[in-house]
């Protein structure tokens, strides 16, 4: 692949995932995300990678997000359902099924490497394909990752909001994300008079949004089909961060210790997270939930039904 993907201002190369910000990528000019190219990819993608959800009409209906199951359906299938109906596909690590994913996640992450300094990035971790219906959306969520959404196709709006602001996601709720102990995805409570300190951008083909890590934020389709390329980036600050909170969960549940300190630099943030890294390496760590989590399959992809699926029959 010749040429830079990202090629950031100047006044952008430090700003990158420490504020919100939406910059400008190339992605969308691979000619990926045409009708047949995300057919074929439907057809070549395992199906235990592939996850599909529906959900609701309101924002503050959480409940109302269902696993859809596609195992059975076609590529052709697949994509007609999410193009009339209303669902979200995650395809996931799209870069290990697809060489021209896989090529275009190594020129980003050489391409930030090369300019944004500050960010520190070791390495992007994965490659995650959005491929979501007209209208659609995702709850309000945080990410335990560190992440940055390159849109690629259609039109969708994204609420960004603090990070790390006791506000907007009780430090329970981030170590229990962080450990993967959380009873939900990532989705976590919400109240409308949160989106007064939100920032919001309408996202286009050829627009890269990068936050903050772990700002939570919650996404809205307009009236088309919307692909996203999500990706996860690996750096020391983002893993500090991870055993710093995972730690103190870990500490005050199994041995009563107070610790809830959320300090990141110092000798007591070093010390827990040495000894949560011990901890985790002779195995003596609660299993999370992420590992083994499946969903029940009541819902199945089809594509005459209205909104995309039906139930399935018993």
């Amino acid at each position: 692949m010749r040429g830079h993907l990202i090629d950031l201002p100047a006044v952008e190369r430090d700003e990158f995932s420490f504020r919100p910000l939406v910059s400008k990528h190339r992605i969308h000019e691979l000619n990926l995300v045409g009708d047949d190219e995300l057919i074929a990819l439907l057809d070549a993608y395992p199906r235990d990678r592939l996850q599909a959800f529906t959900m609701g009409t309101d924002r503050c209906h959480r409940d109302d997000w269902h696993y859809v199951d596609a195992s059975a359906a076609s590529g052709k299938e697949i994509f007609t359902a999410v193009l009339r109906g209303r669902l979200w596909l995650n395809l996931l690590r799209v870069d290990l099924v697809d060489q021209r994913y896989g090529d275009a996640i190594r020129q980003l992450t050489a391409d930030l490497q090369d300019q944004c300094k500050r960010l520190g990035l070791l390495s992007i971790n994965f490659g995650t394909l959005l491929i979501s219906s007209p209208n659609a959306m995702v709850y309000y969520h945080f990410d335990a990752n560190h992440q940055a959404l390159w849109h690629l196709r259609g039109s969708k709006r994204i609420w960004l909001y603090p990070a790390c602001d006791e506000r907007f996601a009780s430090r329970e709720i981030m170590e229990e994300i962080f450990t993967g102990t959380y009873d939900y995805d990532e989705e976590i409570p919400y109240e409308p008079d949160f989106d007064q300190h939100a920032v919001v951008y309408q996202l286009e083909p050829g627009d890269v949004v990068s936050w903050p890590q772990n700002a939570p934020h919650r996404i809205e389709n307009l009236d088309t089909l919307n692909v996203s390329l999500s990706t996860g980036f690996v750096t020391e600050a983002a893993d500090r961060r991870h055993l710093i909170y995972s730690a103190n969960h870990l500490f005050r549940l199994r041995f009563g210790l107070p610790t809830v300190s959320t300090r990141e630099t110092g000798l007591a943030a070093s010390t827990k997270c040495l000894a949560y890294r011990m901890f985790r390496r002779a195995g003596w760590l609660p299993k999370g939930k992420g590992a083994s989590r499946s969903y029940p399959r009541t819902l199945r992809v089809d594509p005459v039904a209205p909104l995309g699926f039906s139930a399935v029959s018993r």
